[in-house]
């Protein structure tokens, strides 16, 4: 791993763009510097766990649901202590004549899903029980093993445990410690695993069945590898209400603010680009009504470790404010399916 992908900020770590998406996921969206974005504040809210709160709740009364910034600065970060990644959004509201996006947003959406990941290649896989064990291995798809490690030898025509095609990988973390993993190729049916060093790392990263490991190569053969956390109880209240409520009075008085947004909350975004904002106010007002067929895009992975984007298909139920005595008219979740 490149020294530049990595840059230690505080107690926290600021990493390279495709190291951050890897572990982020590849439905997050993070709005490039000096476009045009909307503020959610109920989203906010939610993100922190307090919507039902009576601070935000006083606060929604005073404070518009839609509030048009410009984006100054965008750090991607990631938690010292948890290997969690987060990004730290700085937002200046501005004064616009209509809500039509600017040019420099029109494209967003498709060049960041082309562009988003570079020249370096991620595979992923979600961590069963037995991957971690910390007394076991792990179990490598395939494809994983064939795309982002050293190729193996294959060739191998004495018997023995000790001629299996075998190699030792070194991957670095985002700390930018180097782990030792045996690569080996055995069983029957014959299979991909790691095997000494892969206990240590389990212990080390306190990994649990349903994270996601995140193997990946950069455009030098560098190996790394990374954690994408499940969701875990323990890790709530890391925004403070206080933040929240300072930035959304902040937003609301036309001053700067900055907002924090964990993609592993599971929580919808609530810092949008304007052009998706605004295309899809015009499908609110024209297209979508009860009974409108619509999909959602989801991440899935499959055995192979390959991240494919699958749908949730439905109908719209209803369209309707989700809380029409505090934030009346809000975009916010109007969709009932």
């Amino acid at each position: 791993m490149n020294e530049e992908r990595v840059q230690i900020i505080g107690n926290d770590m600021i990493i390279d763009s495709s190291l951050w998406h890897a572990c982020a996921g590849r439905l997050v969206h993070v709005p490039p510097v000096n476009s045009t974005v909307s503020y959610f504040p109920q989203g906010h809210f939610e993100h922190a766990g307090m919507e039902n709160t009576d601070d935000a709740i006083a606060t929604a009364s005073r404070i518009p649901w839609r509030i048009q910034c410009r984006v100054t600065s965008v750090e991607l970060k990631m938690d010292s202590r948890t290997e969690e990644v987060y990004t730290k959004i700085h937002l200046n509201p501005i004064v616009t004549n209509n809500n039509n996006s600017t040019d420099d947003d029109k494209d967003y959406a498709l060049s960041e899903s082309l562009n988003l990941f570079g020249r370096s290649q991620f595979l992923t896989k979600v961590l069963t029980q037995s991957d971690a064990n910390n007394g076991g291995g792990f179990s490598v798809p395939k494809k994983l093993a064939e795309t982002i490690f050293p190729p193996l030898n294959y060739k191998i025509t004495k018997p023995g445990i000790e001629n299996l095609p075998s190699q030792d990988i070194l991957a670095r973390d985002y700390r930018g410690n180097i782990w030792k993993f045996r690569h080996v190729y055995r069983g029957n049916p014959l299979r991909h695993l790691l095997t000494t060093g892969w206990s240590k790392f389990v212990t080390a990263k306190q990994v649990v069945s349903g994270d996601t490991i995140v193997f990946g190569r950069d455009d030098n053969g560098d190996v790394y590898v990374g954690i994408r956390r499940v969701r875990r109880a323990r890790w709530q209240g890391r925004i403070r209400a206080e933040s929240v409520l300072e930035a959304a009075r902040l937003a609301a008085i036309g001053r700067g603010f900055e907002i924090r947004y964990y993609p592993s909350s599971s929580t919808t975004e609530f810092c949008v680009v304007d052009s998706v904002v605004n295309a899809t106010k015009r499908k609110m007002m024209n297209e979508f009504g009860a009974g409108t067929r619509i999909k959602m895009a989801f991440e899935t992975l499959n055995s192979t470790g390959v991240e494919p984007v699958g749908w949730y298909k439905g109908s719209i139920e209803s369209v309707e404010d989700v809380d029409p005595n505090h934030w009346p008219g809000s975009f916010w979740r109007r969709l009932k399916n």
